[in-house]
């Protein structure tokens, strides 16, 4: 942990604190990283899971609040360890993966996230013409993140806004510790 603080200092231009005192080692120093006002929460949340943590391993709290359009509030949370790595791999979630996994189904999920429901505005904000856009709906639709409302009316589930929002959070995460794209493959962007 401590080398990801640091690397998030690197990359934010700052020198990274000198290491606290106190605490189960890089917990002090990664808290630091985060802004402000989450430096408490955060700090707390790491020393709890570190103390019930056992042995090695890897333990990953997830936790996420959306607002939608209609002003109906929706919060989500999940801790993962690695022992549940085999449960997970079932088709669900790999259905799930693949219906996230393409840019034409992400901009019909922030779509839909944003407060548009018909098919013309879905189509027209995704960029799609109607034969690809009821083939992508229905990706999402088997796989539960979308739901048909009324006639020609669809909305974004509650397991969908948690994946989408997720999957985005965790995509922004793995790039940030990425060379920039010039850097990986030596040309330009």
């Amino acid at each position: 942990m401590r080398e990801i603080g640091e690397r998030n200092n690197a990359e934010r231009g700052r020198e990274a604190p000198p290491p606290a005192q106190e605490g189960p080692g890089p917990i002090p120093l990664l808290s630091t990283t985060a802004p402000a006002s989450l430096q408490l929460l955060l700090s707390q949340t790491l020393q709890a899971l570190a103390a019930d943590f056992q042995g090695e391993g890897a333990r990953v709290l997830i936790t996420g609040i959306c607002r939608t359009p209609s002003g109906e509030v929706r919060t989500w949370y999940e801790l993962f360890s690695e022992k549940a790595v085999e449960k997970l791999l079932r088709p669900e979630l790999m259905r799930t993966l693949e219906a996230l996994a393409s840019p034409e189904r992400l901009k019909l999920m922030w779509a839909l996230s944003r407060g548009k429901t018909g098919s013309a505005e879905l189509m027209e904000a995704a960029g799609l013409t109607q034969g690809q856009f009821y083939h992508h709906l229905r990706a999402l639709e088997a796989s539960g993140l979308v739901r048909k409302r009324g006639r020609d009316e669809y909305e974004i589930t509650l397991q969908g806004t948690s994946a989408f929002f997720t999957f985005l959070a965790t995509a922004a995460y793995i790039l940030h510790g990425f060379p920039p794209l010039t850097e990986r493959e030596g040309g330009e962007a």
